[in-house]
């Protein structure tokens, strides 16, 4: 019995590990809208006082996570063409549904503004390493194999390597001090509307 156990429990864990890269990505992405949730509701905990008075506050709140949810996913905070699927049944296809959908659009494009304020854009870019941009230019310079090196200026061979110039001496310019203002002076005073320029009419 504990033979079968085990190659049963063998059987299962081989079964798991061969989906393992797909299964990862599946809970990764479980999380992030987890993670996407529970920020956009903190968002509007925070938020929530500036629109006390509110027609239909719910649908308000519901479109207001929903464009913060938005912003966080990667999306540029702009109205969706259609609403959220739950406004499409026919309870909604009246003046007073009407109403509440319009909130919802109100409450998306609020929802992202504060994400963008937030700076909730920038959490699901991935960090690129300050040297990335020279790290690029470097593997695209590497030097060919025909003998040249960068820039087509030819390899020396080892021996006829040139001596290194002599260190030049740095010379900084004197430059004038910029202007200070005083502003222990007394202000500037116009006597006279002659100075002043009018305004083209």
């Amino acid at each position: 019995m504990k033979q079968l156990q085990s190659v049963s429990l063998m059987f299962v864990l081989a079964l798991l590990l061969t989906g393992c890269a797909s299964m990862h990505n599946g809970v990764d992405n479980i999380e992030s809208s987890v993670r996407h949730k529970c920020r956009a509701q903190i968002a509007w905990n925070q938020w929530s006082w500036c629109y006390d008075e509110l027609t239909h506050p719910f649908h308000f709140a519901k479109g207001f996570k929903a464009g913060y949810r938005d912003v966080l996913e990667g999306g540029n905070g702009c109205q969706p063409t259609l609403p959220d699927r739950c406004y499409w049944k026919s309870c909604y296809q009246s003046a007073e549904g009407r109403c509440k959908v319009n909130e919802w659009f109100d409450g998306f494009s609020h929802g992202a503004l504060a994400a963008q304020q937030d700076g909730a854009g920038n959490w699901n870019q991935i960090p690129l390493s300050p040297t990335a941009r020279m790290n690029l230019q470097m593997a695209n310079a590497r030097p060919q194999a025909t003998g040249r090196g960068l820039h087509g200026i030819p390899t020396p061979t080892p021996g006829s390597v040139p001596p290194a110039p002599a260190a030049l001496p740095l010379v900084i310019a004197n430059e004038p001090d910029p202007p200070t203002i005083d502003l222990n002076e007394a202000p500037l005073r116009i006597d006279s509307e002659e100075q002043l320029p009018l305004p083209h009419e």
